[in-house]
């Protein structure tokens, strides 16, 4: 069966808010979607967690890949949904995260095969919002939809990126390269943007994320270097 949306779910070890997400997946407006959890090698029960929130009905076109690499390789992981999607565009997120009830029914105004999509995070503490959308507070994105207008692929996040099926298997998923988590969504905008892909951030699309400390990542000037292949830029 064909769908709209691919949801593609990262996870590793997120069993304590992972059934958050599964509940979210149930109340959207729009139900033109299939699910892939990618596990990278849980051991906290994050599937069973997931599994149990998840309404029988969204089951039917659920999908469980495991990878063993325990929390080491985003990239690697997500792309086995990219394999499987069956959507035309895939919608990436992360287990530790859950979704406005309208937040596909939004992008589903939007999605273009030449279009490269990012809704905003607001980050949750006990079901209480504590902060907003970091590119939200330094006006990267005005409080508007609007093509993102010099280098977007700086101002993107891969958790809530929306893209086309079809680039991602015509010109390559997320680079497995890049090790642990962090910069991967950054090079992959950078990739399709180059490629002549549009990059539109989508303030209607909300996201809600269970706040954490951020980790920090070793993968910025790897990153960057990439980029500016891309970009011919020295």
């Amino acid at each position: 069966m064909k769908y709209t949306f691919s949801v593609i779910i990262g996870t590793y070890n997120q069993a304590p808010v992972i059934g958050k997400m599964a509940e979210s997946l149930l109340r959207q407006t729009c139900q033109d979607f299939e699910i892939h959890l990618c596990d990278d090698g849980s051991t906290d029960g994050t599937r069973e967690a997931f599994e149990k929130a998840l309404h029988p009905i969204l089951k039917k076109r659920y999908t469980y890949h495991r990878q063993e690499n325990k929390g080491m390789r985003l990239a690697r992981n997500v792309n086995h949904g990219i394999v499987a999607a069956r959507g035309d565009y895939c919608v990436f997120v992360m287990g530790d995260s859950y979704l406005d009830e309208r937040y596909l029914e939004v992008f589903r105004q939007f999605v273009r095969p030449t279009r490269i999509l990012c809704g905003v995070r607001y980050q949750i503490v006990n079901g209480i919002g504590v902060d907003v959308d970091w590119r939200l507070k330094r006006g990267v994105i005005p409080q508007e939809n609007v093509m993102l207008p010099k280098h977007p692929y700086n101002d993107t996040t891969g958790n809530g990126l929306v893209v086309p099926t079809d680039a991602l298997r015509r010109y390559g998923g997320w680079d497995e390269t890049i090790e642990g988590y962090g910069g991967d969504d950054t090079e992959l905008v950078a990739r399709l943007y180059f490629k002549g892909y549009t990059v539109h951030s989508i303030v209607d699309a909300r996201l809600y994320h269970h706040w954490h400390k951020a980790s920090e990542s070793a993968n910025n000037e790897a990153v960057t270097k990439l980029v500016r292949k891309y970009n011919h830029a020295d």
